[in-house]
């Protein structure tokens, strides 16, 4: 990609504000930017490991959702929800191997990518990058741990109230990341299915922890919430 690119600029800017690629100079982003390419992907467009496992990807815009499927029972969890500035697939670019998940386009998802290869020779090249990586990867095990505590030791309300929680807004009282997500796929990422997170739906509202407009969830009383995730206040 050269900087004639109309969207060189916006690209180069969301690479700068990446946790993947804290502290990386300019000089070494556009060194990266001229390797890649744009690609869009189509919500609703549904990818295996072995399809991207040859290439690197950053978000730019939209929402991907990283989940694990049982072909037997088709049950899904879903491991993490991406957006822009995360990057995909780290453990493929660590030991070359495809991962055994599966990737979904929540919105129209707009990707830069880079063949594999290239990315590793780039990393070694700028070796400043190797501890923005280890914070990222820290963070995404961090997160790891957090799904599977809660899912030993808490009730599912509980569970979908710190989810609400971990993606609210403090100052707007807004989700985000997960907002007008449907029942079903916030139902993968606390390990449950959709009739219960509609049943602890209706729990939290009529607690008055939240309202739904238009099928989209919406915080009216944080305190409330906070309760309901610290098992101090059963709806």
């Amino acid at each position: 990609m050269t900087p004639n690119n109309p969207s060189y600029q916006r690209y180069l800017s969301t690479l700068k504000q990446s946790p993947f690629l804290k502290d990386s100079s300019i000089e070494s982003l556009e060194a990266l930017l001229s390797q890649m390419t744009e690609e869009r992907w189509i919500s609703k467009n549904f990818k295996s490991s072995l399809e991207v496992s040859t290439t690197f990807h950053f978000i730019i815009s939209g929402r991907l959702k990283v989940f694990k499927s049982n072909p037997d029972t088709g049950r899904e969890h879903t491991v993490f929800v991406l957006s822009n500035g995360d990057v995909f697939d780290v453990l493929s670019l660590l030991d070359a191997e495809p991962h055994d998940v599966y990737w979904e386009a929540l919105d129209v998802l707009e990707v830069l990518k880079i063949p594999m290869d290239q990315m590793r020779l780039w990393i070694n090249k700028y070796p400043i990058i190797h501890k923005a990586i280890l914070y990222y990867l820290g963070e995404r095990m961090r997160q790891l741990m957090d799904v599977a505590t809660d899912v030993t030791l808490h009730s599912t309300l509980v569970r979908l109230a710190t989810l609400l929680l971990k993606n609210v807004n403090g100052e707007t009282q807004e989700l985000e990341l997960i907002n007008n997500l449907p029942n079903d796929e916030i139902a993968g990422l606390i390990g449950t299915t959709r009739s219960v997170v509609s049943r602890h739906i209706q729990e939290l509202k009529r607690c008055g922890a939240i309202t739904v407009s238009r099928k989209k969830i919406n915080v009216k009383n944080l305190q409330m919430l906070l309760s309901v995730a610290e098992e101090k206040h059963v709806p």
